[in-house]
């Protein structure tokens, strides 16, 4: 008889305190430049694992792009330079992965349409566990 009255008690308490749990995965913040037809944008967001393991984020595409790729930007000899990161990107439990601007980001390539302030962009994230998130970064200006 204990246990069904904790678990009832439990349910209670998370929908009385009106938050929902974290999901596993999540994206926080997404949003990209606006671009020309045809032309590369640039995504940026945080990916936060709430999850108790490792997650490894294994490629990026978008419906609307012929292809896209975290990239990232480096200063070397004076010089700005930009990378691709060929690499699966691991992100601990508890941990996040920034992509911003000057730093690691997701560049999007052959875009199909314009991307103008307030549209969106579709994105999907793919994970080595076969998890796709689907994202829409607002197209801002930075």
């Amino acid at each position: 008889m204990r246990r069904p009255s904790i678990v009832l008690l439990t349910v209670l308490a998370v929908a009385c305190s009106g938050r929902a749990p974290a999901p596993p995965i999540e994206v926080r913040d997404p949003w990209a430049r606006p671009a020309d037809s045809a032309a590369t944008t640039a995504a940026y967001f945080v990916v936060l694992n709430h999850e108790a393991m490792a997650v490894t984020l294994t490629a990026a595409s978008s419906p609307i792009a012929r292809s896209a790729g975290v990239h990232e930007t480096m200063v070397m000899s004076g010089t700005m330079h930009m990378m691709a990161i060929d690499a699966p990107l691991v992100i601990a439990a508890g941990d996040s992965l920034v992509l911003s601007p000057g730093a690691k980001h997701l560049m999007v390539a052959g875009l199909a349409r314009r991307l103008s302030p307030g549209d969106s962009l579709p994105l999907h994230l793919a994970f080595a566990d076969g998890r796709v998130l689907p994202v829409a970064a607002v197209i801002r200006a930075p």
